[in-house]
């Protein structure tokens, strides 16, 4: 990609209300621009960052044996009045009606969507148990939208759902998305604590919140001295001078929701080995993807700007080239580019006429995980920096290649 051609470059200033350091890196180098309050448009440069979080969440939750699908945005209402959820939302339902007076629900959540398709399908026990997932866009009618992609009124969420025979078989699936979360966290560059919440208006007996350390996080927990025990400060219940306080990001969730929407609904039931009709057994699993983004942002940063981990980077490699003004340099920086393409490494050239500062500048505030240098004084080296190193090294393009 030529940087002269981006779309969303790099500025100086930032909005008046933009008050964390997620919300101003991003903001300033290009990844995000506000619409509305708490609704953004995702730049390029961070549709890149996005998609490779959704990568990395496809993958790890596809080796589960979970199915990816897509559910309608607009949920009918009366699923939502099914479960008495039209009243009792942790949030502010958004509704809306169409041509022919019919009551629908911007999802916020998706449990009864879920439910609602399953049930059509009248399983049996042999078909069970199921994990389905989609990556959709949800509204949430914030009261207080804050924190940039932290706190937002529309965002994808990454959000499963597992229907399973009874407990015992539930307990499995739970074990295996509680691992599976904490797998994805740290492929991100996330130390992830897996905390103790309450479900509040998802329903169900027991969840977990998967929470980032930080001092921006809306979310105060506990944990003993050895991390054996966290919990968020509304459930917590062991005496608190033996325990650590912490604040934390909240970039996921997972919900033990049993029998709470399957008796709600009607007809949310299998037929079990006895030929008896049972409702099923349930847990959801949420991923922020938005918000994710951000918490990787506010872990993965120095006094310059962004420090990319390099399984979420936007590209692998920002070539920056320097003297382009002359022919002989602009040709072998134009020819490490195309060689650099070739092989196939995500590479971002930029190919304006700057100066080095402000191009040096605008590298380390994009945070792209290798700085190459091309220029009179690199000769027929390209000079080599890793974002997170103060240290250059002059390397030949096999020992380039050998970075990938």
């Amino acid at each position: 990609m030529l940087y002269s051609k981006l779309f969303g470059k790099t500025v100086k200033t930032v909005p008046s209300d933009a008050a964390i350091t997620s919300n101003k890196l991003l903001y300033q180098a290009g990844f995000i621009r506000e619409s509305t309050a708490g609704r953004y448009f995702i730049l390029p440069l961070g549709q890149v960052v996005q998609q490779k979080i959704i990568n990395i969440i496809k993958t790890e939750m596809d080796k589960t044996g979970a199915q990816e699908m897509i559910s309608p945005i607009l949920h009918p209402l009366s699923l939502w009045k099914e479960t008495n959820r039209d009243k009792q939302t942790g949030f502010e339902l958004m509704t809306i009606k169409d041509r022919n007076e019919a009551m629908f629900a911007l999802g916020g959540t998706a449990e009864e969507m879920f439910v609602d398709v399953v049930r059509k399908f009248h399983l049996s026990y042999k078909d069970l148990p199921i994990n389905i997932y989609q990556f959709s866009t949800k509204f949430r009618d914030e009261l207080r939208a804050r924190g940039g992609l932290l706190r937002m009124k529309e965002f994808i969420m990454k959000d499963s759902y597992s229907f399973d025979i009874n407990e015992e078989e539930f307990k499995k699936t739970y074990e295996l998305m509680k691992k599976t979360y904490t797998k994805i966290f740290d492929l991100m560059g996330l130390k992830t604590y897996i905390v103790e919440a309450d479900n509040g208006y998802i329903g169900g007996d027991y969840c977990h919140e998967y929470c980032v350390e930080s001092e921006v996080g809306e979310s105060k927990f506990y944990i003993s001295k050895n991390g054996s025990y966290a919990a968020h400060e509304e459930v917590v219940n062991k005496p608190l001078s033996e325990l650590i306080e912490k604040k934390g990001i909240e970039v996921g969730n997972i919900f033990q929701l049993g029998l709470h929407y399957s008796t709600k609904m009607k007809d949310a039931v299998f037929v079990d080995k006895d030929g008896k009709e049972k409702p099923y057994y349930m847990g959801c699993y949420g991923i922020g993807i938005g918000r994710t983004l951000a918490a990787i942002v506010e872990i993965h940063h120095d006094e310059k700007g962004i420090v990319w981990p390099e399984n979420v980077a936007p590209y692998k490699m920002h070539l920056v080239g320097l003297d382009l003004k002359d022919e002989i340099i602009s040709k072998r920086t134009n020819d490490v580019y195309k060689k650099l393409v070739d092989a196939g490494i995500e590479v971002l050239f930029d190919d304006r006429n700057e100066s080095a500062g402000t191009k040096f500048s605008d590298a380390d505030l994009i945070g792209i995980p290798y700085r190459l240098v091309v220029s009179k004084r690199t000769g027929d080296k390209i000079e080599v920096k890793k974002r997170s190193e103060v240290k250059a090294e002059l390397m030949n393009f096999e020992q380039v290649l050998k970075l990938k």
